[in-house]
């Protein structure tokens, strides 16, 4: 996968998650609180069940674009032989995931950014 389409997965996937964690945070912004009297306890419900269960499900299906730049990005990385990104990829997925679809490698790690010379010897 192209580190330009890992790119647009992976924003389009943010976009979508912000957007779902807004939804989420003002669909339980006005919980409502109740107080059992069997159990003395509290529970609090979301006073806009309907917007946080739309902020839920974008937050998932968020997550698939992300999920599925990450794992091009993983498999490019190993096509390249970029052993250090990949683990980077792994371990520090988020910021390391952010970092890559801007400034990631897209040559082979064993390969040379200079034209291949020959040695110009005088004709005797």
């Amino acid at each position: 996968m192209s580190r330009s389409l890992s790119r647009n997965l992976y924003l389009i996937g943010l976009v979508i998650i912000i957007i779902g964690v807004v939804l989420i945070g003002v669909g339980a912004a006005q919980g409502t609180t109740t107080t059992t009297l069997n159990s003395g306890g509290t529970v609090t419900t979301p006073n806009n069940a309907g917007l946080f269960l739309a902020g839920l499900a974008l937050t998932i299906i968020g997550s698939i674009p992300i999920a599925v730049a990450w794992i091009g990005a993983l498999v490019k990385t190993a096509q390249l032989g970029q052993w250090i990104w990949f683990i980077l990829l792994i371990v520090f997925s988020g910021v390391t995931m952010l970092v890559y679809i801007f400034a990631g490698p897209t040559t082979p790690a064993n390969s040379n950014n200079y034209p291949a010379q020959t040695p110009n010897y005088p004709q005797q």
